[in-house]
This record gives C-alpha cells, sequence and structure tokens, in this order.
C-alpha cells in the first residue's frame, strides 16, 4: 500500500486533508508542517506521495521537492494565485478549496502513477524478502511493518541490497 503524508504550515489543514484520506483508506502515515519534518518521514518511507501547502514553516514545496527522490510523487494544494510560486514540473499542482471527491481522485492518480514508477523487484527477491521478514517476525515479535523497517534499517546500514540481507539471514538461520 502507498504510503502517503500531508505537509502544511497551518497544521489544522494538514489534519483535515490527512483525514478525509484516511477516510478513504488511504495510509496517512504523517502530517508534518515543516521541510525538515517531510524529509525525515521520506528517508525513513523512501517513497510515497506527499500532498503539501505551497509553503512549508521553513522552505517552500519547490526547495523539499529536490530534496526527495524520484519515487516521491508530489500534488500541491494552494490557492491558483499561488501557482507562479511552484517552479518544479514534478509537482502537480490542484487550486484549494478542494472538495473530497477531487481530492480522492487526485489520491487515486498519483496512486496509480506510483505504482507504475516503482522499479519491480524480481519474484525470487520478494519471496526471499517475504521469508526473512517472516523470520524477524517470529524471533523479535514484530508486526510486518516493524519487520520491513528493520530489514530496511539492517540494509541500509551494512550497504547492501535488501534481498542480499534477506539471503544472508534465511542462511544464518538455516544453518542453526
Amino acid at each position: 500500500m502507498t504510503k502517503f503524508a500531508v505537509a502544511f504550515h497551518d497544521t489544522d489543514t494538514a489534519a483535515r486533508i490527512a483525514s478525509l484520506l484516511r477516510e478513504s483508506g488511504y495510509d496517512v502515515i504523517r502530517t508534518c508542517s515543516s521541510a525538515d519534518e517531510v524529509r525525515r518521514t521520506f528517508r525513513l518511507i523512501q517513497d510515497g506521495i506527499l500532498i503539501a501547502g505551497v509553503k512549508l514553516k521553513n522552505r517552500s514545496l519547490d526547495e523539499v521537492a529536490v530534496d526527495l527522490n524520484e519515487h516521491v510523487e508530489i500534488l500541491c494544494l494552494c490557492r491558483p494565485d499561488q501557482f507562479s510560486q511552484i517552479i518544479s514540473e514534478k509537482i502537480f499542482r490542484q487550486a484549494m478549496p478542494v472538495s473530497k471527491s477531487v481530492l480522492i481522485a487526485w489520491a487515486d492518480m498519483l496512486e496509480q502513477l506510483h505504482y507504475q514508477r516503482m522499479p519491480r523487484r524480481p519474484q525470487s527477491d520478494r519471496k526471499m524478502i517475504s521469508k526473512a521478514k517472516e523470520l524477524i517476525m517470529e524471533q523479535k515479535q514484530m508486526d510486518e511493518t516493524e519487520a520491513h523497517r528493520y530489514l530496511q534499517r539492517l540494509s541500509m546500514n551494512l550497504g547492501l541490497p535488501m534481498a542480499k540481507v534477506a539471503e544472508k539471514m534465511i542462511k544464518e538461520d538455516s544453518q542453526k
């Protein structure tokens, strides 16, 4: 499931947008009000969808977009007179106020676009990662999301692809 983050200078606006998305079944993992919070969020999850205002507490959305990787889709909700403040071509724009149906249509479209742009692991790697997550869940009493994050962190700390780390874990477990 694609993860969403919502970022607005005004925390009430962020909470309202996040609530509308959650009511419609989207996985909103965080609401943010600053560029630093957005960067930390996407450093953790690595990919997803950001719905944000044109300005955050300490930077513009254009400046934030430069810091995010190509696996983050961005929708800016702002007044039409603010559209000219957005320079980046990777940021989609929608005029505020926005109805729930229009917001959900954007979320659907961005989710599909995100899915199409994401690189796919080979089936063998997916199976290996899945098996490693099962081992982690069993050994460390974690749920699947926690096990996935654990495996991601381990992968980043070791500087190896997740599939290689998963392969090593499975190999070590079979030697016990």
